[in-house]
């Protein structure tokens, strides 16, 4: 995916008028002051962002636990049809492949005599 440049100015080189509400959003960006971050809250986040996660991954596993419940899952019997099915069609599938790979075979053979 090719990203694009985003520029001020236009292929000749001359500049383009700014985009609406785009200087009132610089100007407002410009009187803002960062704020400086105490050292002792950075404690109190880390203990509240593993209790976080712990309450993220109970969540998550709950999930997965009542999507399970509402999966259909197969009998013993359709298990083995399923399964006889796809050994069917493997052996017939193989069975193409070989004789077409013999027939392709026979005339590579016949064209470099």
């Amino acid at each position: 995916m090719a990203l694009i440049k985003k520029t001020d100015k236009d292929e000749n080189g001359r500049k383009l008028p700014a985009a609406r509400g785009e200087t009132a959003v610089k100007k407002k960006e410009a009187g803002r002051k960062p704020v400086p971050k105490a050292d002792n809250k950075k404690a109190v986040q880390v203990k509240k962002e593993t209790a976080g996660r712990l309450e993220r991954a109970k969540s998550y596993f709950r999930g997965v636990y009542s999507e399970l419940k509402k999966v259909h899952w197969p009998t013993r019997r359709e298990v083995v049809i399923y399964t006889s099915v796809v050994v069917v069609a493997v052996i017939i599938v193989g069975v193409l492949i070989w004789i077409f790979d013999s027939l392709m075979s026979r005339v590579i053979q016949l064209l470099i005599r």
